[in-house]
């Protein structure tokens, strides 16, 4: 089983950017993107990421604003933060140089169980598991596994069952081609049983119903939240409003500021946007804000010019707003 499914990798993987030269940066990199992210909205950006900041020094030089600048789009940002962060423990206690040892990996912040096997396996070779909902998927149908996706018991038995399969000569190409294979065959619906390399070995193939492997999770049903948002504008220059860590959503993160968190009238509709974040249902109305004369902004705001508005709107909440730009014309506030 592990040789054809291998051999169906070698053959048959889709032409990633992070495959074609698998340094530890850049496989670390790509995984943290990769998080709850899909293939196809991290490769375009994964290129220009790299970039910008070449290796970890480069990354731990830059401010968090310009990493999260970076990231614009992405989603997740503490992700980002927490790269940043690593980079920063790895320039000042490493050389630059990513650890090869699997403890310091998964001490470094942001870096869990799978994204340390992840990096072990396809950068340094080592034969070492990974586990993610591909392989989840994957084992659950080649073995029959009862349980939800999600659920701990069967987590920790396709941990156990991965770390006794992993190929000792080729751990990153075989941890790689269960992702693969999860990804592009063994999909959650539908599964292309007829073109999988190892269905002859499928208990779940053998039942007639693959998709009844891994059990569906219970949906959950988004929490409805409603924003009023201001643009309040003053000779070119835009008041932006930084968000707290106590925030229910985009934490620690800049936004147009929502009414009541600074001292305006909300006037005339100019947009609305509807916008999921995890669970939540946002529905968000961008509205004029006109600034009270002589009004004392809080610490939280700062006037930002028009022109580098994306530098701090990371969110694509934010920059679907901002497709719809305000009209340039209207009342003026005063700073």
């Amino acid at each position: 089983m592990r040789a054809r499914l291998l051999a169906w990798y070698r053959r048959a993987r889709r032409d990633l950017p992070w495959r074609r030269r698998p340094t530890p940066y850049r496989v670390w990199v790509s995984e943290i993107m990769l998080q709850q992210t899909t293939v196809a909205a991290v490769a375009p950006r994964y290129e220009a990421f790299l970039r910008r900041f070449p290796d970890a020094r480069a990354l731990a030089a830059a401010s968090e604003d310009e990493v999260l600048s970076a990231w614009a789009g992405l989603g997740y940002y503490s992700r980002a933060r927490n790269l940043r962060r690593a980079a920063l423990e790895i320039a000042a206690r490493r050389g630059g140089r990513f650890p090869s040892d699997p403890e310091a990996v998964r001490a470094l912040p942001g870096i869990g169980r799978y994204t340390a096997g992840a990096i072990l396996s396809i950068a340094f070779g080592r034969a070492v598991p990974l586990v993610d909902g591909n392989v989840i998927r994957v084992f659950a149908r080649l073995f029959a596994l009862r349980g939800r996706a999600k659920d701990p018991a069967l987590a920790a038995e396709v941990w156990r069952r991965a770390e006794a399969l992993v190929d000792k000569d080729a751990p990153g190409d075989w941890n790689q081609a269960l992702m693969e294979l999860g990804a592009t065959v063994c999909t959650p619906e539908s599964p292309s049983c007829g073109a999988c390399p190892v269905s002859r070995d499928c208990a779940a193939f053998k039942t007639g119903r693959p998709d009844a492997y891994p059990a569906p999770d219970a949906r959950r049903a988004p929490v409805p939240v409603k924003w009023t948002c201001l643009w309040i504008e003053n000779s070119g220059r835009v008041l932006l409003w930084k968000r707290s860590d106590k925030e229910r959503l985009l934490k620690n993160l800049w936004g147009l500021p929502e009414a009541g968190r600074v001292p305006a009238a909300a006037g005339r509709r100019r947009a609305r946007t509807s916008h999921s974040i995890t669970h939540h249902a946002l529905t968000v109305d961008l509205r004029d804000g006109n600034l009270a004369p002589g009004a004392k902004l809080p610490p939280e705001a700062r006037w930002v010019p028009r022109a580098h508005l994306k530098d701090f709107l990371v969110s694509s909440l934010w920059l679907k707003l901002l497709k719809t730009p305000p009209a340039a014309s209207g009342r003026k506030t005063r700073p």
